[in-house]
């Protein structure tokens, strides 16, 4: 019996196709291993120059960890790259089903296997206490600075049927969150022109799945922020008030040169409609600092547009150009030292609009019911996970049942906020 282990590096969605492929490779005779493996499977990432200098590591990593393994590399950077290295090559492949029944011909035999089986229908390497689905992937926006529509494809959706079946599969298992990923989430069913499934829709069905605790989007582009999907978020309590919306430059020079399809006056309106209907609704973004032609008043546009704006978190990410985009070849490259200081300032106030955001939920919560996803323990106090996306410390004694008793990872539990 052929072993194996499978590293990854990069995103959600990778992080969920290497558990599938875990799985399907499980139910078709190869064996899970730690070390000393047959078979050294590298998903990696090639979003930027950093995540390529991460993928080369954990390939001598993998050798290392199995001398005389096959290393084989699935993932982005094959698609974006040759390499030298001795190891066997395959691509992003559009499902971890695909990539299963390639790695199974060329490494084998192994004994049959059904990859349609319902065993195989959850991810191995899950969150433990929350379950990510990949209902999507490939993207055709083509950001200046992305090199994901090159490595990833154009948009392609998961048909409706296995997400239900995925989803009530992993609700079954005792998952009470769920949450829906995807390259370019938002466009969910709309790679045919005039087809009438989209992300609402979706989400309409599998919150009907009984049993099913509360429903979270990983991200969303401003521009699917629909009077639809917030009327969803308002009508349906089930839907997390938290979405990722990334931002990237709050500068309309660069957000043009970045090739995105908004201007910060159409982001901040969309905003303002969310937060009309859900006024505490955490929003998260992104935001790339130093981008190419970044001047100190364009960095300073975006500063105060992410304090107008209030967000919950920024996540910030210093400008590496990938050799590869449209963005590397662009002139006006800003200093490194000139990026850290900038993206250290952004950073301190990140730090500032978290601490605000949370302590207006606690007090407006303060003495109320407050729904958690139980995370951990620490000291003795039980982690959650709350709807807003921030974690909270609280004792069994704030639990709202009859028994009090303490609950177990992933349990969706109701406390009093005190």
């Amino acid at each position: 019996m052929i072993k194996f282990r499978i590293y990854t590096l990069g995103c959600k969605v990778n992080q969920y196709d290497s558990g599938r492929l875990e799985r399907l490779l499980a139910q078709s005779g190869f064996m899970v291993g730690a070390k000393k493996v047959d078979l050294a499977i590298i998903n990696t990432c090639a979003v930027t120059k950093t995540a390529i200098v991460k993928d080369r590591r954990m390939i001598n990593l993998a050798r290392k960890e199995n001398p005389g393994a096959r290393i084989v590399v699935i993932g982005c950077w094959p698609k974006a790259y040759e390499l030298s290295e001795d190891v066997d090559l395959i691509g992003a492949e559009k499902t971890p089903e695909l990539t299963a029944k390639k790695i199974k011909g060329l490494y084998g035999p192994g004994k049959k296997g059904v990859y349609n089986h319902s065993a195989s229908l959850l991810s191995a390497n899950s969150d433990r206490s929350r379950y990510f689905i990949k209902v999507q992937d490939g993207c055709n926006q083509f950001c200046s600075y992305c090199i994901i529509p090159y490595t990833r494809g154009r948009l392609h959706s998961r048909p409706q049927s296995q997400i239900i079946a995925e989803v009530k599969a992993a609700v079954a298992s005792g998952y009470q969150e769920v949450v829906l990923s995807g390259i370019h989430l938002g466009l969910y069913g709309q790679e045919k022109a005039g087809n009438k499934t989209n992300l609402v829709v979706l989400m309409k069905k599998v919150l009907a799945i009984r049993g099913l605790g509360r429903l979270r989007l990983s991200s969303i582009e401003i521009t699917e922020v629909t009077d639809e999907l917030i009327g969803l978020m308002v009508q349906n309590k089930k839907v997390c008030q938290h979405l990722h919306i990334s931002l990237q430059s709050g500068s309309d020079k660069i957000l043009s040169l970045m090739n995105r399809p908004y201007d910060s006056k159409y982001f901040l309106s969309r905003v303002k409609k969310l937060r009309q209907a859900l006024p505490f609704v955490a929003i998260s973004t992104d935001v790339i600092v130093g981008f190419p032609g970044e001047t100190d008043k364009d960095f300073s546009a975006t500063y105060s547009f992410c304090r107008e704006v209030g967000f919950s978190k920024i996540h910030v990410f210093s400008f590496s150009a990938h050799e590869k985009t449209p963005a590397a070849q662009m002139s006006g490259v800003v200093a490194s030292e000139k990026i850290k200081e900038r993206s250290q300032k952004l950073r301190s106030l990140s730090a500032e609009l978290e601490t605000k955001y949370q302590a207006e939920i606690k007090d407006y919560f303060s003495g109320q019911e407050l729904a958690v996803v139980v995370e951990g323990e620490k000291n003795g106090r039980l982690k959650g996970k709350t709807e807003f996306y921030f974690d909270i410390y609280f004792s069994s004694k704030q639990i709202i049942s009859a028994s009090r008793k303490k609950p177990k990872l992933g349990d969706l539990v109701r406390i009093i906020l005190l």
